[in-house]
């Protein structure tokens, strides 16, 4: 999105690398003039907001649009501990949002991954088979960020809808602010030997590749959410320490040396099938 009104998911990045790298006592992002905000980067604002509150300090968002300011209110934003969610068979029809939520155990991982699989069936047209691959790959990535993470990862997920059905997109966003990719490699012996952020992003994303030597069966997560995107339509963004990959349906990818920013942030968008 290069709207200039809008915080698209490429604002990532600057936005948030610059927030960052202040050392001021409240951290202001100028919200004037501003039209939408993407998920990632409200899921972004309450990792920071988090970081920041730990030392002490806060962040504001200024002069925010009164219909922004009531979406952000909507999806959970300032941050201020989960609200209910309930099991997805508990809904007449699958979510179009999912609000800002922290995942503190493998039932909060398993409840997000079956909103995702619902929403994927109902609202996408996913086939059965292909919607459980999300779902197995989202449960070893939000058990990957539980595992890695100082603190729970946050998740949030938004369906944008269009009058064209087939235009529909589901974004889903799952940032930590654990050790990151690098970190989580080499624990693993066989990847002791690496020594910069975008060699373990790019091992990340192959088949099997895992920091937790002793299980096999791990390592298939962000492969397979990446494959998924490359097959069926959709969008894969990665970012872990200062790198970053950008990964579109029948384009090559995209690498970005970025502002170092803690852990490891996914932005997932699936199109329909």
């Amino acid at each position: 999105m290069t709207d200039s009104k809008a915080w698209g998911f490429p604002k990532f990045n600057d936005l948030l690398g610059t927030a960052y790298g202040s050392t001021q006592q409240e951290v202001a992002l100028a919200g004037a003039g501003i039209t939408f905000i993407d998920p990632y980067l409200i899921a972004g604002m309450a990792l920071l907001q988090d970081v920041l509150e730990e030392e002490g300090r806060s962040l504001i968002l200024q002069d925010c649009e009164p219909t922004v300011a009531s979406y952000l209110r909507r999806m959970n934003f300032p941050y201020r501990g989960n609200r209910e969610l309930l099991p997805p068979e508990s809904y007449e029809e699958s979510p179009v949002l999912l609000e800002l939520f922290r995942i503190c155990n493998k039932q909060d991982g398993d409840t997000v991954a079956r909103h995702v699989l619902h929403s994927l069936q109902d609202r996408l047209g996913y086939p059965r088979v292909l919607a459980h691959n999300v779902f197995n790959a989202l449960s070893e990535a939000f058990q990957n960020s539980l595992e890695h993470a100082q603190s729970s990862p946050f998740v949030i997920m938004q369906i944008f809808k269009r009058q064209d059905p087939s235009q529909q997109r589901l974004v889903l966003c799952v940032l930590d602010r654990g050790q990151g990719v690098l970190a989580s490699l080499k624990k693993n012996p066989k990847y002791s030997h690496l020594t910069e952020d975008r060699q373990a992003v790019e091992l990340a994303l192959q088949k099997g590749v895992s920091g937790v030597f002793t299980d096999h069966t791990r390592g298939q997560g962000l492969w397979r959410l990446q494959d998924i995107c490359k097959r069926y339509g959709g969008r894969f963004i990665l970012h872990s320490g200062s790198s970053q990959v950008y990964i579109k349906a029948g384009e090559p990818f995209y690498w970005y040396s970025s502002p170092f920013i803690p852990g490891t942030q996914l932005r997932l968008e699936l199109h329909p099938i």
